[in-house]
Parts: structure tokens; C-alpha cells; sequence
């Protein structure tokens, strides 16, 4: 999975939020992941198997959640971002 791929998921992920009326800091949030996705000289999936999702954290434009989210997608391939309801479940 190349870094084009990964930004292109977030993208269509803010589009998907920004059409259904989502908090424009969440949408905001996921097209800044992707371009520095973009911007990145090394591929996600070298700094995961190097680093693992710290690697990812350490990007600016990145947090927890959505390495998290990146780190299981070039994984498995389901795409599933932490909602609201899915944290406040996680952290119970």
C-alpha cells in the first residue's frame, strides 16, 4: 500500500464526513493527515515496520487516533476511524 493510496482514504474519508455534516475540525483533521501523508519522503509502510505507530505519531498532523486508524488499515485493510462514540466505548 503506497502513501498515495493511504492519503487518498483519508481524503475520501473528510469528504464523506464534510458531506454528512461532521465537525469541521474532524474533517479539517483528516485532509491535513493526508497531505502530510503526502509530504512524507519515507512510505508509511517502511515507517511502520521500522517503528511502528509511534513513527506515525511523530508526524505532524497526526495523533493517536488517526496512526492508530493508518496503522490498521495497511494491515487489514478495513478502514475504520474512531468515532465519538467508538473512544468513549474504548475507554470505558
Amino acid at each position: 500500500m503506497t502513501n498515495d493510496d493511504i492519503a487518498q482514504k483519508l481524503r475520501t474519508h473528510a469528504t464523506s464526513l464534510a458531506r454528512s455534516g461532521n465537525n469541521l475540525y474532524r474533517v479539517r483533521a483528516f485532509r491535513q493527515a493526508a497531505m502530510a501523508v503526502l509530504m512524507l519522503p519515507t512510505p508509511v509502510m517502511t515507517m511502520l515496520s521500522d517503528r511502528g505507530r509511534p513513527a506515525l505519531e511523530e508526524v505532524p498532523g497526526i495523533g493517536p487516533s488517526l496512526a492508530e486508524t493508518i496503522d490498521e488499515f495497511t494491515r487489514t485493510g478495513d478502514w475504520k476511524p474512531r468515532t465519538k462514540s467508538r473512544d468513549a466505548f474504548c475507554r470505558r
